[in-house]
């Protein structure tokens, strides 16, 4: 029993931090919060379920950020200047992938350590991304329906990201 308590320590820990929290605050464990905190981390657990394949078979990539990063400024580009939502999103996922896949050709056929080939797309990517925005937001007003309900829809009263 003890075993499974030390081995589980960052879970115990949350669940502690989360009853002195409630006790603190009880709007903490309210559907709004849960549900405004499951909104916020999707796109992040999206990222960590792909990073999980790679780890689980011994890989890394730093990359992952800097090629969101790149490919959403790129897809909010393209919305602001008029392209259709779904063709811009379609486009910045081809974008990822792209990346990815040089990122795996380098791995795999060049046999380059996947730590520095990432490494270096992060730094790349990052230092594009920047320039591509001049380090600003990209202001999109008008999105259209599907776009304005990606991130802000509902589906049974549950936040369209949380899917």
């Amino acid at each position: 029993m003890l075993k499974k308590i030390y081995n589980n320590k960052p879970l115990i820990g949350l669940i502690v931090f989360s009853i002195i929290v409630s006790f603190l605050n009880p709007r903490f464990l309210s559907m709004g919060n849960i549900l405004n905190v499951l909104r916020q981390t999707s796109i992040n657990s999206v990222i960590a379920i792909g990073m999980t394949l790679v780890i689980l078979t011994g890989g890394i990539d730093l990359s992952v950020g800097s090629i969101l990063a790149l490919t959403g400024a790129m897809g909010a580009s393209l919305i602001a200047n008029g392209v259709n939502p779904v063709l811009a999103i379609f486009i910045a996922i081809v974008l990822g992938a792209i990346f990815g896949i040089f990122n795996g050709l380098l791995i795999s056929y060049a046999k380059l350590q996947p730590f520095i080939v990432t490494l270096v797309t992060m730094t790349l990517l990052r230092g594009a991304t920047l320039v591509f925005t001049d380090g600003k937001p990209i202001p999109v007003r008008d999105g259209g329906d599907f776009f304005d309900n990606i991130g802000g829809g509902y589906i049974l009263d549950i936040p369209i990201p949380i899917y």
